[in-house]
């Protein structure tokens, strides 16, 4: 039976049905949704036990005195015989006023301060004592301050992912949505999501109540996989479009190296028209590759290929120019023959074609002189080698 319904029964208020429950006099079964309000479900006993209160309360007995007689039968008659004493005192202070209300001369005229003198206490007519439906501001605070901490716990991460997905999108010139760590967050988040639809009946059902706590374990568990991985959702920059070539994100390092910007040549563009026998022209796509991509996590890593084909003059012109800017720079480069490709390294990190240990930086030409070939490669982490220099998983 509902609360409502339990109201009109026992002419009682719901504010002092929830507070005899808070005062544990009465432990109807319930259930409880994810924000803790709890719905009752009231048995005939417990409709017995609510009118009983009621008339001990409206009989005068406080409620630490039913409690004490709840719990310790012992005590119901002494308790008894003090609320009689104090309906015996309460007794003689109304005949006191009765008399003295008896005195009062009906021709005199009393001021106030006349009528105030001869009243000793006042008197007060009321249904149910006050405690009853007294507001408990600290409670109030306390289910406020618990409903608060359980959203922030449960909806934080979501936050955060949409707010990480609307700053890639924004700050990243190819942002990519990461699938596995918005599963990982879903997966982190289930256990918040179970317990919203797992009700809460401790008196029908005691497992739920162990359901529900380990629910609350894993939830606790989860806390810190699922903010972490919300972040990773779209936290990547990747592209392997050639009409992108050279376009970066504002925070790359590319943008801020003069040595990748000379090293990088600027195509006017990655196809030829030729004109056909019959008079129309043909787009020729160029046999050319590209590829970028910006991780800009805590420890940053970025992988920048770009491959060219060139016309016989065109490709002896490009490797002298590249080679006379290798040669200009302060630090030594070197040169290393894999497969048909002449590689130029200028480098800061594991010796080239190992994986890396550390941090890297690698700036990389390679040309091949049988197919007429151009390579230019940009490798930069600060992955300490968790995330290996892109130019090894090329074919050479």
């Amino acid at each position: 039976m509902k609360i409502k319904t339990v109201c009109e029964l026992t002419k009682l208020s719901d504010r002092a049905i929830r507070y005899y429950i808070e005062e544990h006099l009465i432990s109807p079964s319930y259930t409880e949704n994810y924000l803790g309000r709890k719905s009752y479900n009231f048995s005939k006993s417990d409709i017995q036990q609510l009118q009983d209160i009621a008339v001990l309360r409206k009989f005068g007995f406080s409620i630490s005195e039913i409690k004490k007689m709840l719990f310790e039968p012992t005590q119901i008659i002494p308790i008894a015989k003090a609320l009689e004493q104090r309906k015996k005192t309460a007794i003689d202070e109304e005949r006191a006023l009765l008399q003295t209300l008896l005195q009062l001369d009906e021709n005199h005229i009393y001021s106030i301060a006349e009528l105030a003198a001869q009243l000793s206490a006042p008197v007060v007519n009321e249904p149910m004592p006050s405690e009853d439906s007294d507001l408990n501001i600290g409670k109030v605070i306390f289910h406020f301050l618990k409903y608060l901490l359980l959203g922030i716990i449960t909806w934080l991460p979501v936050v955060l992912s949409i707010l990480g997905a609307i700053i890639s999108i924004h700050s990243d010139a190819y942002p990519v949505f990461n699938p596995k760590a918005f599963i990982v967050v879903l997966i982190a988040l289930s256990p918040s999501l179970l317990i919203v639809l797992l009700p809460k009946n401790k008196v029908k059902f005691p497992w739920l109540t162990i359901a529900r706590k380990v629910l609350i374990f894993l939830c606790i568990l989860s806390i810190p996989i699922s903010f972490i991985s919300s972040i990773g959702i779209s936290s990547r920059s990747e592209t392997s479009d050639i009409r992108n070539y050279r376009h970066f994100d504002a925070d790359c390092l590319a943008t801020r190296s003069s040595f990748f910007q000379d090293l990088f040549p600027i195509w006017p563009h990655y196809f030829t028209n030729e004109k056909q026998p019959d008079g129309s022209w043909e787009t020729i796509y160029l046999d050319a590759h590209y590829y970028y991509r910006n991780l800009p996590a805590m420890d940053y890593t970025y992988d920048i290929y770009a491959e060219w084909p060139l016309e016989n003059e065109e490709f002896d012109k490009e490797v002298a120019r590249v080679r006379a800017l290798y040669e200009s720079q302060p630090s030594d480069y070197i040169t290393v023959k894999k497969g048909n490709y002449t590689c130029f390294f200028l480098y800061d990190g594991s010796p080239p074609f190992e994986k890396a240990t550390d941090s890297y930086t690698y700036y990389i030409f390679a040309f091949d002189e049988q197919n007429l070939t151009v390579r230019y490669i940009m490798c930069d982490s600060l992955e300490n080698g968790a995330d290996q220099p892109y130019y090894l998983s090329l074919n050479w």
